[in-house]
């Protein structure tokens, strides 16, 4: 498991934060290596050989100079002298040229490649983090500050990289030509750049720093947009009216977004123009000494101008060196944020053990959980699922059904207490084991805007193409009808995100999410509430459905209506985040507690309702079995 290390601390940057975030330096390079070798060896050569052209054609200048100056003075001396530095500064220019145009080719396949893997570990990562990080909201702000990193900043750190050591061999040659004239020359300049240089780092950490306290504000700003472009929350932002207010509430984020970042920026040029006085003073000395210097006849004219022009350059270079370490300083700080979120701990260890397919036995013992920094959702949780056993969950919203059922997916650890499978625990499990043996359709299932087949294929997806059994699956679950009105049947995509999609019904959608299920051929079933949209005649219809298919599996369907829950072998009631009962319906019913009282109440609801055979027969069964019992 990676070794965690503390995030940088904007307010305390001290030497050891500064080894931290450089050390991001190597880590990003061997990145873009994986990405592209030859991309990284010609962006470094390139920019190593650019980096002395502009001293090599200030020096070529003042000798240019010096050769017109003698052709003047002296008609004699001829102009091959005079030409040969003309070609010289003609083919420096033409190498410029070709060397930056094979540059760009190297930069944008680098761009391309390196882009690519960075969204792939971040997706890596994303998808083996433990769910319960789902659960918080600074798992999505380090999520959304990775992201960033990744899309819009990666390449942009490594320019940086690269231009940065392009103007520090530049600022170096240039000080190789100042140190020829005087010494004195470059330490003035080199006092003159400091001041700039202090307030360029300053401006780094400060507006990393803003930009990491925005981050939860933004994602409000981004949600607001998200919603009021979302195709599914059209109808009820037009029915509601919502959309002035929802435009309003983001224009407010937005503006204190955008206030903040001008009040920042306008602090750091005020204090970078005070800066830039004290570079002024010192450059106009330095033309002092030269003039001196050339009106002396210490240098020759054509070395003025080429140290006049080095002047100019130097302090210019020093400034943009220090600029784009500070920038480059910042930009590691989100590198570093990139770097923490692709190395979050995963779930699972290894060493673990694989589950032998078969039947499974699932046993909570004084199992407890709760959400990372939220209160106990389930306390003390004791209960045995016999292999091939169907069982119902039921009770009131927020009673803990979907945290127990996430926890008997392996989708959540517990806090306290033990899940055994099979008589092993479930930390021991390689959770894809237990997860590849596992089939569950949720409430919120997802609607994939892909084609039918691969709504239904993604449940077992190496098997995607394997379009007989696909079909298998769909008759199974009743979805052959669906597919049959579809214009291209199975290859038709689904949903209105991409042109040509077909919506369906919810009723429609469900059916597939079955057949998903029913072709993982998984021998622990979940329904956790997939029907709580339909009325409880169609409810239960599934259940009964799902319950023949189930045959010969451990299942669980999780239902607030009673009705259902009869077809099941036994009846889990939990209440508070607590298992009150746990027994058949009639068992259930005769003990007159939280199940009976819940019984009769729906009874009420549908006692004009026609029963259906089954409905009939279970009720008759707990008429014999308990005095008063429920009138359907």
């Amino acid at each position: 498991m990676p070794r965690r290390r503390r995030h940088p601390d904007v307010e305390k940057l001290d030497m050891r934060t500064a080894r931290d975030v450089l050390r991001q330096v190597p880590w990003f390079t061997g990145i873009l290596w994986w990405a592209s070798p030859w991309a990284v060896t010609v962006n470094i050569g390139v920019v190593l050989l650019v980096a002395v052209l502009p001293t090599l054609q200030i020096e070529v200048n003042g000798r240019l100079i010096d050769a017109i100056a003698r052709l003047a003075s002296d008609r004699s001396a001829g102009l091959g002298h005079a030409l040969y530095w003309v070609a010289v500064l003609l083919g420096i220019q033409v190498l410029r040229s070709g060397l930056s145009s094979l540059r760009g080719v190297a930069r944008a396949r680098l761009r391309e490649r390196a882009g690519v893997r960075l969204q792939q570990l971040i997706i890596a990562r994303a998808g083996s983090v433990p769910l319960e990080q789902y659960e918080q909201a600074e798992f999505y702000d380090r999520m959304q500050r990775a992201q960033q990193a990744a899309t819009w900043r990666s390449f942009v750190i490594f320019d940086n990289m690269l231009t940065t050591v392009e103007r520090i061999v530049d600022a170096l040659s240039l000080l190789v030509l100042i140190l020829m004239a005087h010494y004195s020359i470059a330490v003035l300049l080199t006092l003159g750049a400091i001041p700039v240089t202090v307030s360029h780092i300053k401006r780094g950490k400060e507006t990393y720093d803003l930009r990491r306290r925005q981050t939860p504000r933004q994602r409000k700003a981004n949600y607001h947009v998200e919603v009021l472009t979302n195709r599914e929350a059209a109808k009820e932002i037009r029915l509601y009216g919502l959309g002035k207010f929802l435009t309003d509430r983001w224009e407010e984020l937005a503006s204190v977004l955008r206030r903040e970042r001008l009040d920042l920026t306008v602090r750091q040029q005020i204090r970078l123009g005070a800066a830039r006085m004290v570079s002024v003073v010192a450059y106009s000395a330095t033309i002092v000494i030269l003039a001196f210097l050339g009106l002396t006849g210490r240098i020759t004219a054509g070395s003025v101008v080429k140290y006049i022009e080095t002047a100019n350059r130097f302090p210019n270079q020093l400034t943009q060196v220090m600029r784009n370490l500070s920038t480059l300083f910042e930009e590691l700080l989100y590198l570093s944020d990139l770097r923490d979120f692709v190395e979050m701990p995963a779930e699972g260890r290894e060493g673990l053990l694989a589950l032998e397919e078969g039947p499974a036995a699932i046993e909570f013992d004084g199992v407890s959980f709760n959400y990372p920094g939220g209160p106990r959702v389930l306390h003390d949780v004791s209960f045995r699922l016999r292999p091939g056993e169907k069982v119902a969950l039921v009770g009131l919203n927020g009673a803990g059904k979907t945290t127990l059922i996430k926890l008997l997916l392996g989708l959540y650890t517990p806090t306290e207490g033990r899940i055994l499978v099979n008589g092993v625990d479930v930390r021991d499990i390689d959770p894809s084991s237990l997860r590849g043996m596992s089939a569950a359709v949720f409430q919120d299932y997802l609607k994939y805007q892909l084609t039918a087949r691969q709504n239904i294929g993604f449940g077992r997806a190496e098997r995607v193409h394997d379009l007989g059994a696909i079909h298998e699956a769909a008759e199974a679950a009743g979805a052959v009808a669906v597919v049959e009105e579809l214009p291209q049947g199975y290859e038709t995509i689904l949903g209105r995100h991409f042109e040509g999609g077909k919506d369906l019904s919810g009723g429609q959608w469900q059916r597939l999410a079955l057949s998903r299920a029913y072709f993982r051929d998984a021998h622990i079933l979940v329904l956790d509430e997939p029907t709580a949209a339909l009325d409880p005649r169609a409810e239960l219809a599934v259940f009964e459905e799902f319950s023949r298919l189930a045959e010969g599996k451990t299942a669980v369907f999780v239902s607030h209506r009673m009705a259902s829950a009869r077809i099941a072998d036994r009846i889990m009631v939990l209440k508070g985040g607590r298992l009150v009962e746990f027994g058949t319906h009639e068992e259930l019913l005769a003990a007159g507690g939280e199940y009976a009282r819940m019984f009769r109440m729906q009874a009420q609801w549908y006692v004009d309702e026609p029963l259906t055979h089954t409905q009939r027969n279970s009720a008759e069964r707990g008429r014999s079995r308990t005095q008063g019992g429920a009138a359907e």
